[in-house]
């Protein structure tokens, strides 16, 4: 299996689409000598080195912010050829397809709103002289992802939370009684964790087609519910096969069109050039064997897998909580997320 690097094309297109969406308008005036000596600054783009394992690594850092909104017929990583794939996966598939990709999204009256990336960067790993990996990442980002989603190779948490009244719709008579009994009314506040799944509810990492609570965890009761028994009834209530109680669990990638990257209830502040509750980390990268990329909020290592990788982690928030960068509710989760208006004109996309 050899996947190529053909993918530092696509990072370039992507990266270099983002910077080409700003617009900056400046002149040359000559600064007198005390002026000048007033003034320090960071040069625009610089490069860092670093090595673990025997790889070595160059980044190439642009200190800016952008703001774009882009669109892709398809975003297509890690197929390799028609001959050779992964060992268990459907042949033709590929770690990371999404047809009619973008990133924002377009009013009714053709304004924009803004996919905001903090500190994008291009990096190389290299073994001996050999390039073995190539990723495009966003130090911050924030804003909507769309796309039809048909598979996803990577780490990408999700965080379900809202009033159990979803839950309660997408059960049967007998399955509504037991979450009576167990103290979980409809007006019951509860939250999960997802991620990429298999359709037996096993952790899927590779070309996974769903998302979903994974075998062995359940849900959390944040409010409403009553005390001791929902408690009790919930530390026995576990997900297996894609479902608890019998109540489905696990959702098709396809049907969350439009997802929100970061926390989009927190508005950026006029007076800094910060992106509030953006989520931190993002990449996806491309190796022809496994390498462990250094994430750039924690500064720890992110294995990732031969192939494509798309990596959207966990990051720490201003009050120093770790959160999903990725936060739905349960209805969404059920029901699926229908795509915005990513296009100017008619099409809302494939534009």
């Amino acid at each position: 299996m050899r996947p190529t690097l053909g993918f530092a094309n696509t990072a370039l297109a992507l990266l270099c689409a983002g910077l080409i969406c700003t617009t900056a308008q400046a002149k040359m005036v000559e600064l007198a000598d005390s002026e000048l000596s007033d003034v320090t600054g960071q040069a625009f783009i610089n490069l860092t080195t670093d090595s673990n394992a025997g790889i070595n690594y160059t980044r190439i850092n642009f200190g800016m912010n952008v703001e774009t909104q882009l669109n892709m017929k398809k975003l297509q990583l890690g197929q390799y050829n028609d001959s050779v794939t992964r060992p268990g996966e459907a042949l033709g598939s590929s770690d990371i397809l999404i047809n009619n990709f973008a990133l924002g999204t377009v009013n009714a009256d053709d304004s924009i709103n803004p996919f905001k990336i903090a500190n994008p960067f291009l990096e190389l790993a290299y073994s001996g002289n050999k390039v073995v990996g190539v990723r495009i990442g966003f130090g911050e980002a924030k804003g909507i992802l769309s796309g039809d989603i048909q598979s996803l190779t990577g780490n990408i948490p999700v965080h379900i939370k809202g009033t159990a009244d979803a839950v309660y719709n997408s059960a049967n008579g007998l399955q509504q009684t037991a979450l009576f009994l167990g103290g979980i009314y409809r007006s019951s506040v509860l939250e999960a964790d997802a991620q990429l799944v298999a359709s037996n509810g096993a952790a899927d990492p590779v070309r996974a087609g769903l998302a979903g609570i994974k075998n062995g965890d359940g849900l959390n009761c944040t409010s409403g519910c009553l005390p001791g028994i929902s408690d009790a009834a919930l530390a026995l209530l576990k997900s297996n096969g894609c479902a608890l109680l019998g109540i489905q669990t696990c959702f098709s990638l396809s049907q969350f069109q439009s997802l929100p990257v970061g926390n989009m209830a927190v508005n950026d502040s006029a007076a800094t050039a910060a992106i509030e509750g953006a989520a931190k980390g993002f990449f996806i990268s491309m190796q022809t064997q496994d390498v462990a990329w250094r994430d750039m909020d924690s500064n720890a290592l992110i294995n990732t897998l031969k192939g494509a990788f798309m990596n959207l982690p966990k990051y720490r928030d201003a009050n120093g909580n770790m959160v999903a960068p990725i936060n739905i509710n349960f209805e969404q989760a059920f029901n699926g997320i229908p795509r915005q208006d990513t296009c100017l004109g008619t099409a809302t996309a494939g534009c």
